[in-house]
């Protein structure tokens, strides 16, 4: 009777000892993998959704018809010559509004993305990054979209200056893997329109300031003095 309950007593021991060494093993391999993977996706996942943002305005601007003098209104004096600019804050704050609406669906389209993290990289040696055969990983992204625009004026010449419209879109989200999340921040920008502006330097912007993603009250006329 004893020699069954020592014998149990080892079978026990050997047991727990093995769990332990595969617990170790698993927090070990976990601790090593863990920075490789989150950086890694987080990374695949950044240049997927900058991607998707350029091919959603893309495709908004070419189905809308959009060019500059939709979003900017130039006036000027009886010579001819720019006084003031006028950005058309309607039409701008649909275009916001679709492409934050078409990222968020094209998102949730695809619920599944396929990341592949070669092994040599998995392994973290220097000389082996890149190398040997992919390991495939199921992922999701999950993000908030807030587009905006800018507008930005640049030298083009004596007495030109070139306008440009921007489309800010803002990115918060994460990928998530089996066992692993990686959140992710980013911030893309896109050459809506652009036009060269020659003459004399414009006497007035009018700037209209904006909060979130609503145009408030605020607009500002900047004039030369």
């Amino acid at each position: 009777m004893l020699k069954r309950k020592g014998k149990n007593f080892r079978l026990i021991y050997i047991a727990i000892s093995i769990l332990l060494i595969f617990l170790i093993f698993f927090v070990s391999l976990d601790k090593r993998l863990r920075p490789i993977i989150t950086d890694y996706s987080a990374s695949v996942g950044e240049t997927l959704m900058i991607k998707l943002v350029d091919e959603t305005v893309a495709q908004i601007f070419e189905e809308e018809g959009v060019e500059y003098d939709d979003l900017v209104t130039l006036s000027r004096d009886e010579n001819g010559n720019v006084t003031s600019l006028q950005i058309n804050t309607a039409k701008i704050n649909y275009i916001k509004s679709n492409i934050s609406v078409m990222v968020a669906e094209k998102i949730a389209q695809k619920e599944r993305y396929t990341l592949k993290i070669p092994l040599g990289t998995i392994i973290g040696n220097e000389y082996t990054v890149g190398r040997g055969p992919d390991i495939k990983f199921k992922m999701q992204i999950t993000t908030t979209v807030i587009a905006d625009f800018e507008s930005r004026f640049y030298s083009a010449g004596i007495n030109q200056a070139l306008h440009q419209i921007h489309i800010k879109v803002k990115m918060n989200g994460q990928t998530v893997i089996p066992w692993y999340r990686s959140a992710f921040n980013l911030e893309t920008s896109v050459i809506a329109a652009e036009t060269v502006i020659v003459g004399i330097t414009p006497d007035a912007y009018t700037n209209v300031i904006e909060s979130g993603t609503d145009v408030t009250e605020d607009v500002f006329d900047f004039g030369t003095h």
